[in-house]
């Protein structure tokens, strides 16, 4: 399948298994819904199936998968969003999750959302008869993945460092503090939704020969996307980003552009492109990773020319 094929077949699978999952008519489900089935660029579940392709992984296997993950990205934004937190009111063009459903119904969607995640991904692999074994270091990864050793550890990180006064911090430990952020924050969500399909394959010897090389890569990749993330808030408009553009400016938040300037923080984005293709021909999934080269080319796509 190539890019557009892929992302249809994923969305009619998460909208068959949210109907099945999450059943209407309920409020909590109705706010599920508005945000699982709300678009989205999809790169965390395509990467997933992305990876499984180039590794001729099992794409049933790989679609459950991409769907978990969805899951976890969906509730964090909700999470995100609320007042306590960035207080957004717009994701994906549409007004957030706590501004239709209240912050109650909002925070407990988000719940749902996580619990669920690993819930679905042993129902339904053990459906598929996936060993038992394999199950457990899939879902084992993804919560460290996005729990408080990754994606909430980061998060929580990102919000401290806001209300610090960073002028006090000198700009390499401030380099540091902010790729630790993003490898967690970002990072750690999509470089296992990188091996997540390298695991969709059932030979042992490959994932175990393959797995440190595709997390490393799914680590930069996630940089990539935060640092085009940070470039889009500076240069875009709600209309095009779905959400309120310049908050990370206006507030002095430490993001790539606030340290480095566009025209840097561009510089790094351009670096990471080439490290990423140098990586795939290293893993020589170049010719099998269509779907992951159109990532990174949608994504190059949005650097200021």
């Amino acid at each position: 399948m190539d890019f557009k094929e892929q992302l249809r077949h994923f969305d009619a699978f998460l909208l068959e298994k949210t109907h099945a999952y999450f059943p209407l008519p309920s409020l909590l489900n109705e706010a599920i819904h508005y945000s699982l089935l709300s678009g989205g660029k999809r790169i965390r579940p395509l990467l997933c199936l992305g990876f499984s392709q180039a590794f001729k992984g099992d794409q049933k296997i790989a679609l459950r998968l991409a769907m978990a993950v969805e899951m976890i990205h969906a509730y964090s934004l909700i999470h995100d969003d609320l007042p306590a937190m960035d207080n957004d009111d717009f994701r994906r063009g549409v007004p957030t999750n706590h501004k239709v459903f209240g912050e109650a119904q909002a925070i407990l969607a988000g719940d749902s959302l996580l619990n669920m995640a690993p819930e679905f991904l042993m129902k339904e692999l053990r459906a598929l008869n996936v060993d038992p074994n394999r199950v457990l270091d899939i879902v084992t990864l993804l919560l460290e993945s996005s729990g408080h050793l990754g994606m909430v550890k980061g998060q929580s990180l990102d919000m401290d460092y806001g209300q610090k006064d960073l002028s006090l911090i000198d700009k390499t430990s401030l380099q540091n503090i902010l790729i630790n952020i993003h490898k967690l924050k970002t990072g750690a969500i999509i470089a296992w939704s990188c091996v997540a399909g390298l695991y969709s394959q059932t030979d042992d010897s490959q994932i175990q020969k393959n797995l440190c090389m595709v997390k490393s890569l799914g680590q930069r990749i996630g940089l990539l996307f935060q640092v085009i993330d940070d470039i889009l808030d500076v240069t875009s408009t709600l209309e095009k980003l779905g959400k309120t553009p310049g908050k990370d400016q206006e507030s002095a938040k430490l993001t790539y552009t606030n340290l480095y300037g566009i025209d840097g923080a561009t510089q790094m984005a351009k670096s990471l492109i080439q490290e990423i293709y140098q990586d795939l021909e290293d893993l020589k999934i170049l010719d099998e990773g269509k779907i992951i080269l159109e990532i990174i080319k949608s994504l190059e796509d949005k650097l200021p020319h």
